[in-house]
């Protein structure tokens, strides 16, 4: 079966990256004053990453906290709250998707 959140491979590395960042960026962002292009531009990211967070069902917003919020590996997250390596990576695989199409980057 052909995977259906097929995305890029520089487009996923960079949204992987922005959705490990989230965390560090949020904190980050709260402690920074002014209105730079740059904190422009965080604040929107950290928008988008929110509103595809907010649209997953219950399951796929836990495996998406282990994974980009607590930076479990697969073999972690299985252990820590029984997530099969199937879940894992096809929640993984939707919510870079889902967030590279609210980026429009794909």
């Amino acid at each position: 079966m052909k995977n259906k959140y097929k995305v890029p491979w520089h487009v996923r590395q960079y949204v992987k990256r922005e959705l490990m960042d989230y965390k560090s960026n949020k904190r980050l962002l709260a402690e920074c004053k002014g209105n730079t292009r740059g904190l422009i531009l965080v604040n929107k990211r950290l928008e988008q990453i929110e509103s595809v967070l907010q649209r997953l069902n219950k399951e796929d917003r836990e495996a998406a906290e282990l994974i980009f919020i607590k930076q479990y590996s697969q073999a972690g997250a299985e252990i820590a709250t029984g997530l099969s390596k199937a879940a894992f990576y096809n929640a993984m695989n939707k919510v870079i998707y889902m967030t590279a199409k609210e980026m429009d980057l794909i």
